[in-house]
């Protein structure tokens, strides 16, 4: 199976779990659905404007499931990055000059700025590929039969 086969059976299968989510509440789904959710938001994002995009549209509640996803599925080359990535905007939690997340890039120093930057290129890499081992790892969790 080709890579942008992979990522379009991940995309339609997490996809499924983002309208869950967006239909019933976070609270409502399980940990793995969570995670299944959170970890597509973290793609979605980072593949489409980077780190802060993801966690300042989310937050820290998302961030943490899509952390939980990616130490289940074993995906640690991704892991480091976006806990590097979270390293860099963690002092800035008790800023009380934010009044929203879209408020933490403003803060930012241009050092922090530019390790976002390589962090979300290294992120693109896809080092551990996520689609493949995420599908494969939730698909045999939720006991699915997956199409072959």
């Amino acid at each position: 199976m080709s890579k942008s086969d992979i990522c379009d059976i991940w995309f339609d299968f997490a996809a499924a779990f983002v309208e869950k989510k967006n239909a019933v509440g976070w609270n409502t789904l399980t940990s793995q659905e969570q995670e299944i959710a959170a970890l597509w938001m973290l793609e979605a994002d980072v593949y489409n404007g980077g780190f802060l995009q993801f966690f300042c549209n989310w937050g820290e509640e998302v961030y943490i499931y899509a952390v939980r996803a990616l130490q289940a599925i074993g995906a640690v080359y991704a892991l480091e990055i976006v806990q590097s990535g979270y390293a860099c905007i963690d002092h800035l939690s008790e800023d009380n000059r934010l009044t929203q997340l879209w408020d933490i890039p403003k803060f930012l120093t241009e050092e922090e700025r530019e390790r976002l930057d390589t962090l979300d290129k290294r992120f693109w890499e896809d080092q551990d590929r996520i689609a493949e081992i995420a599908h494969r790892y939730y698909v045999q969790q939720l006991g699915i039969t997956a199409p072959s």
